[in-house]
């Protein structure tokens, strides 16, 4: 009889991951007073490279539906942390911008993301955690 352990899968393991790493980067921003999530977090990133991105583009840099997206803007508006503007160019399309504040959190956030990356690889050779990432590129890249 062959016996499968689906928790020793790639897929169970790097969704595990995946989940824990949010999950503690939440707790974080909670306990800190940060009124933002790590989802949130990848859009507030998206914008300090490039602000003013309307919120299809948003969703397809992050891999959300346009719903999502629009419910986490949604959240990030209510804390002032993102303003929507109509595009004049094309009016049906709104363009998102960081306001003052969310340029303030987003630099107060990057060394709390930092800090908990550093903790998630801590005692993991340095070469180890760059095969790991080759290979993931390598997975991403089978699976587009």
């Amino acid at each position: 009889m062959n016996s499968y352990n689906f928790e020793d899968s790639l897929g169970y393991k790097i969704e595990l991951c995946s989940r824990l790493m949010s999950n503690k980067l939440n707790q974080k921003f909670k306990e800190q007073g940060y009124p933002v999530t790590a989802e949130q977090w990848a859009i507030i990133n998206y914008l300090i490279v490039e602000d003013g991105l309307s919120q299809k583009h948003l969703s397809q840099l992050v891999k959300k539906d346009h719903t999502s997206v629009s419910r986490l803007l949604d959240n990030l508006i209510k804390n002032n942390v993102v303003k929507r503007i109509t595009d004049p160019s094309d009016r049906r399309t709104n363009l998102i911008y960081l306001t003052n504040q969310g340029r303030q959190l987003q630099s107060d956030l990057t060394k709390q993301v930092q800090k908990h990356l550093e903790n998630a690889v801590e005692g993991i050779d340095v070469d180890r955690i760059k095969i790991l990432l080759i290979t993931l590129d390598n997975i991403i890249g089978n699976l587009k």
